[in-house]
């Protein structure tokens, strides 16, 4: 390459093969531990647990030898970039991504296994999937610095970008004479039984952008940027949008002024400015053409009956479909004590959303149940603090931590702009308000994620039976707040209140890293999420818990009430009504080691470097109030070891 011009690559290929077939959660729930998948003889049995309907267990290794299955993905990555030096100090960057994927999926189950044959005579799934895409990017940037403390920066790019996907699926049934060949002879099905289609997709996005900044002395600080972003996924008429920001920073520690010793930087900025987002469907704005299932039969002017499909338009177009947009004031400062060796942020923002992208119901009239459109606004607004600290620095050893805080608060400002009447006890107007959403459980005012349920009020207990009655329960049922037609004891949408958020009131995270001998790193990082609400399961079928390995939940019984936890089988006719409690949690979320040989061992076998590394993800949990799954995915998640070594040459 010449001075003036560099050119790179980084090609990254992958090739990763998925096709074990996972053994499922029935061997460990559904098997008593004296279960044995094979009989007196060695032979693998269907029913582990016996031939009772009620649990006959589950054999993994029994229905394996029925499956066949080859899965994978391959990857072809790259990342080229040239940069030029033009004359003036002007400096030119070329980057173009492109990225081919590669799928497929093959499946069978052969019709052999005493409980398929019944349902299919051989079932084949296969798929093909290939995905393209690539993104360029042009920028231009322009430094100069005049009088010495003036300093100017320009920068201007131009973006593009295209997805494309083509996928095929095939799933065969009732194969003819046999299955036998399995995944390879997919024209021996029943056509009439099996499926076909296709899914194709394909998009476009383009952006320009020009920023400017101005620096005085290294204390005042101006930036101004305008971009204009397009996506074709938008309709016709508002492919287009325009996005600005402006910034303005005051160093004040670079002031001659300022003079206290143990602070050693600190800023002072503000900025205003709205971004868009363009999470949509590559065909949300237009309407669309879907086949009907099956055939229907229709008879022709001469008495023939035919046989034909049907497609029909099950989606309504919005051609004025447009970005949502975020609006965001930002205030904060950034500080600097001992020579930075303890350092941070603290910001305040205030993001107001508008036009967001979301299903709007229409009238049955229209034959449509919806149409996607742009309406509502929800406001956020919040703080975040960080501190970085270096707390021990020696020859052989340094010790950094870092500290972040963070508080959010959410607000339902509009919806969809229809009005209804407010009337005082009398039935006279005294006002309007704007509707909620009660099916969407979005209501005015509230935070997005409101939980909007019935009030749990216990486990009715002995000695309230009568009481029980009156609902249809008994002793062991939960009991849940009635508060509308109280003569009528059953539940509606007048008995729901509101319950508390999903959204957290407050996170932290707390990382520290360690660095030994300049080549052996460990990281450990916790992390919180502190405040929101959640459901948890309170009630549990007998059937369940008599017969299945299942989470050692408790239960009510006369002999051992209990408000938290109703009886087996028991009876909820507050239909939908849950158990809330505080879901805050902290995680001990990752170990991280990584050593990297010294070059000194490595050079008389000319390999660059080397790295060991490795990791352990999900150590620990700990909850505010017990829960059987985790309170952050809501399900079971493992903990997770990884190891790896990196080469360069």
């Amino acid at each position: 390459a010449a001075d003036f011009l560099t050119i790179g690559a980084n090609v990254n290929f992958q090739s990763r093969d998925e096709s074990a077939i996972a053994s499922g959660s029935g061997m460990l729930t559904a098997n008593s531990p004296y279960a044995l998948p094979y009989d007196d003889n060695g032979v693998l049995v269907r029913y582990p647990m016996g031939e009772n309907p009620l649990n006959t267990g589950s054999n993994y290794r029994f229905d394996k030898q029925y499956k066949e299955k080859e899965t994978g993905y391959t990857v072809l990555h790259s990342i080229l970039t040239a940069k030029m030096k033009l004359p003036f100090n002007i400096r030119y960057t070329l980057n173009f991504t492109p990225r081919f994927q590669w799928y497929h999926n093959r499946y069978h189950e052969s019709s052999e296994h005493p409980g398929w044959a019944t349902s299919h005579n051989g079932a084949v799934n296969r798929e093909q999937k290939q995905w393209f895409a690539w993104f360029v990017n042009n920028t231009i940037n322009w430094d100069y610095t005049f009088g010495k403390k003036h300093k100017v920066s320009v920068t201007l790019a131009q973006e593009a970008e295209e997805h494309r996907s083509w996928g095929d699926v095939i799933k065969a049934r009732n194969f003819t004479p046999s299955d036998d060949l399995g995944l390879h002879y997919t024209q021996g099905a029943d056509k009439l039984k099996s499926e076909f289609s296709s899914s194709d997709s394909h998009s476009t996005g383009a952006a320009y952008l020009a920023r400017g900044f101005y620096s005085y002395d290294d204390r005042y600080m101006l930036t101004y940027t305008f971009r204009r972003d397009g996506y074709s996924a938008f309709g016709v008429s508002n492919p287009w949008a325009n996005f600005m920001s402006g910034a303005v920073a005051w160093t004040f520690t670079n002031e001659k002024f300022f003079n206290w010793e143990p602070m050693s930087y600190g800023k002072l900025r503000a900025s205003w400015g709205s971004n868009g987002n363009r999470s949509v469907g590559a065909y949300t704005a237009l309407s669309n053409l879907t086949g009907g299932t099956g055939a229907y039969g229709y008879v022709d002017s001469d008495g023939t009956l035919k046989q034909i499909s049907m497609l029909y338009v099950s989606r309504m177009a919005n051609p004025n479909l447009k970005w949502e947009r975020t609006t965001s004031w930002n205030f904060g400062i950034d500080f600097g004590f001992f020579n930075d060796r303890i350092s941070g942020s603290l910001e305040y923002y205030y993001m107001p959303t508008t036009d967001l992208v979301m299903g709007q119901k229409l009238s049955p009239i229209t034959g449509f149940s919806s149409i996607t459109t742009n309406l509502g606004e929800v406001r956020n607004k919040g703080f975040e603090f960080t501190l970085n600290t270096l707390n021990m620095k020696r020859d052989n050893f340094e010790w950094r931590s870092s500290i972040g805080l963070s508080l959010n608060r959410n607000k339902i400002v509009h919806l969809y702009y229809t009005y209804e009447d407010v009337l005082d006890e009398n039935g006279n107007v005294i006002g309007r308000k704007e509707i909620d959403d009660k099916d969407n459980k979005w209501f005015i005012g509230k935070d997005i994620h409101e939980i909007w349920n019935y009030k749990y009020q216990g486990i009715w207990q002995k000695g309230e039976e009568e009481e029980a009655a009156k609902y249809g329960q008994v002793p062991g049922d939960p009991k849940f707040e009635d508060r509308y037609d109280l003569d009528k004891h059953r539940f509606s949408n007048e008995d729901k209140v509101f319950l508390g958020s999903t959204s957290p009131k407050f996170r932290w995270t707390f990382r520290n890293d360690f660095t030994l001998w300049k080549n052996l790193t460990a990281s450990i990082s916790i992390y919180s999420k502190w405040g929101q609400k959640q459901a948890e399961e309170f009630m549990g079928s007998g059937y369940t818990y008599e017969r299945e390995n299942v989470y050692r939940m408790k239960y009510w019984t006369p002999d051992n009430p209990t408000n938290k936890f109703a009886r087996l089988g028991a009876t909820n006719i507050a239909s939908g009504g849950q158990r809330i409690i505080d879901g805050s949690f902290i995680r001990l979320e990752n170990i991280a080691l990584e050593y990297n040989v010294p070059k000194r061992f490595l050079s008389k076998y000319r390999v660059g470097g080397l790295r060991i590394s490795g990791s352990i993800r999900n150590i620990a949990c700990w909850t505010k109030e017990k829960q059987y799954d985790d309170p952050e995915f809501g399900t079971i998640v493992p903990v997770t070891f990884n190891f790896g070594i990196g080469l360069t040459l």
